[in-house]
């Protein structure tokens, strides 16, 4: 689904200016990255916009892709599986019931225990800095622990939610 758009602009940008760009394969990965990062943002707030939670679809979506960002986590092989998974992930934490104070703190707790344990989860191959690895580690445990500031449900959730992806799966590496 994304990949034929990809491809398509990749080309056209290369045909553009072909001394002045990437590969198209490059580009082609790149451009698909962000249509589909740009397709779960868009579809994500139109759900929650569509039914009066807008706010609550952002903050979830916004907190699940910061620590997303730093601790990593298992990939779903196809790029129109993550989407929708993403976006139903981001548009039902919000319809939630909301979590007690002592919850958030379970919850908490167990994504610190497992951002200690497993976090960052990143390519092998990539060649990722072992002190970088440490520092994702604990800006990932900083942006988990500001919960106890916010003391968010939608935040609890969606962290707990991330964290699990770090887990790695029977099979993969």
């Amino acid at each position: 689904m994304i990949k034929r758009p990809s491809r398509t602009i990749a080309v056209w940008l290369k045909k553009a200016n072909p001394e002045e760009t990437a590969s198209i394969e490059v580009m082609e990965y790149a451009l698909s990255i962000l249509i589909n990062t740009s397709l779960i943002i868009i579809i994500s707030l139109g759900i929650g916009y569509s039914t009066g939670k807008y706010g609550e679809t952002a903050l979830a979506l916004f907190s699940f892709i910061l620590l997303r960002f730093f601790s990593g986590g298992v990939h779903i092989r196809s790029s129109f599986g993550c989407m929708v998974t993403t976006i139903v992930l981001c548009s039902t934490i919000p319809r939630l019931p909301a979590l007690s104070k002592a919850e958030m703190i379970m919850f908490t707790l167990i994504c610190i225990l497992l951002l200690l344990w497993f976090a960052p989860q990143v390519d092998s191959e990539a060649g990722f800095n072992p002190e970088l690895k440490r520092l994702f580690k604990i800006v990932s445990i900083c942006i988990v622990s500001s919960n106890f500031i916010f003391w968010s449900s939608i935040i609890s959730v969606s962290f707990l939610i991330q964290c699990l992806t770090l887990i790695p799966i029977k099979g993969d590496k």
